[in-house]
């Protein structure tokens, strides 16, 4: 394969680990969250994110794998919400993931 094309299938992998680990928390949150009167349907993310206190559109970033456009602090009080804990080792290890993933595009452009 050429230079270019290594490239693309990893920008593919990486874009594709990015989208799962968004469907994941989303599902994360599905589970911890359903509605009270309707068991196994969770609440809808504008429900969860009023009854939180978060801003739906933060939400729907990090839930649809555009949360590499985020900042730490941000991802950080949607993780203690899904979590029900201010998790600091969980934040640590999701920040070295973070740093990889935003770290690939460096890579690639000096290669």
């Amino acid at each position: 394969m050429g230079k270019a094309n290594d490239k693309k299938v990893i920008r593919g992998a990486r874009d594709l680990l990015v989208v799962a680990l968004g469907n994941l928390l989303e599902s994360e949150r599905e589970r911890k969250y359903p509605y009270k009167t309707k068991p196994g349907k969770p609440l809808s993310r504008k429900t969860f994110c009023s009854k939180f206190e978060l801003e739906e559109s933060t939400i729907a970033w990090i839930e649809t794998g555009r949360f590499l456009e985020l900042k730490s602090n941000q991802l950080r009080r949607y993780f203690a919400v899904v979590r029900k804990k201010d998790d600091t080792k969980f934040l640590e290890s999701f920040q070295k993931v973070y740093d990889g993933l935003k770290g690939i595009d460096t890579v690639l452009t000096d290669l």
